[in-house]
């Protein structure tokens, strides 16, 4: 099983530029997709969370990457993440529900402690991650999970340059090309490629999940409940984030590759 993510994905960029993204194109001809209406607060610390334990966010309680004034860590997570419980090898890359990401059976250092705002970092890291995960793949893991974070930080800041947000979303589209490589569409193996939530201008969302003036900068988007969901050969019905989780651990039990 194959799960990538691409923080902040909206459809509200991707449809209208279908011809202008090959490989999300693609995948909207050769999968089932689908919106998924975030009911919880649509921020990415607590939804990674929901989606990679199968948890809401009132059972996993985990709400932001900062509580109570502390940097939250793996352990403060009252959960348990899927590749902790399968039986198979599972190798997991820049899963952000804690700073720095989780990394699973394999290391990587983002660039910037993945918090960047910089786009000469957020390449960096964009291309970095991409050898990663193709490194990875190579070992063709059971279970496989990579997370990109750049559309979210690029949008946050630059959200009213659509020129600048669609070039983001045509390298979210070569990310796609060089992943794809290893996933076989004739083949039974699930795929799942997801947003955590959606993006729009600053105030549009039903949540407003960040203040306007941050230490960074003025944003000019914000959140969006609307998340992007992609999948084939996932039998399991997914309508919100922590159904992802549950679609992945039902899997493998009907495989009989759960711990």
């Amino acid at each position: 099983m194959k799960v990538i993510g691409i923080d902040a994905a909206t459809w509200d960029m991707i449809k209208p530029h279908r011809d202008e993204l090959p490989n999300f194109d693609r995948l909207m001809e050769e999968c089932e997709y689908q919106t998924i209406t975030v009911e919880e607060t649509p921020k990415s610390a607590p939804l990674w969370t929901s989606i990679f334990t199968g948890l809401r966010q009132e059972e996993h309680g985990h709400m932001d990457f900062v509580m109570d004034d502390e940097l939250q860590k793996r352990e403060d997570i009252d959960g348990t993440f899927v590749w902790e419980e399968l039986d198979v090898d599972s190798k997991v890359l820049q899963v952000p529900a804690v700073i720095p990401p989780i990394n699973y059976n394999k290391e990587y250092e983002p660039e910037g402690f993945g918090v960047s705002s910089d786009l000469e970092e957020l390449e960096a890291d964009r291309k970095k991650l991409v050898e990663k995960s193709k490194e990875v793949l190579e070992e063709d893991p059971e279970f496989f999970a990579v997370v990109f974070m750049q559309l979210d930080r690029v949008s946050h800041f630059y959200w009213n340059d659509k020129e600048l947000i669609l070039e983001w979303y045509k390298k979210m589209d070569e990310v796609l090309s060089e992943l794809l490589e290893y996933y076989d569409f004739d083949s039974d193996e699930p795929l799942i490629v997801l947003s955590d939530h959606g993006f729009a201008e600053f105030g549009e969302g039903r949540v407003q999940t960040l203040p306007e003036e941050t230490p960074h900068g003025a944003l000019e988007g914000d959140h969006h409940e609307e998340a992007v969901l992609i999948t084939k050969n996932v039998d399991s019905s997914i309508d919100q984030p922590e159904d992802v989780g549950k679609a992945i651990l039902s899997h493998f039990e009907n495989s009989g590759e759960f711990s």
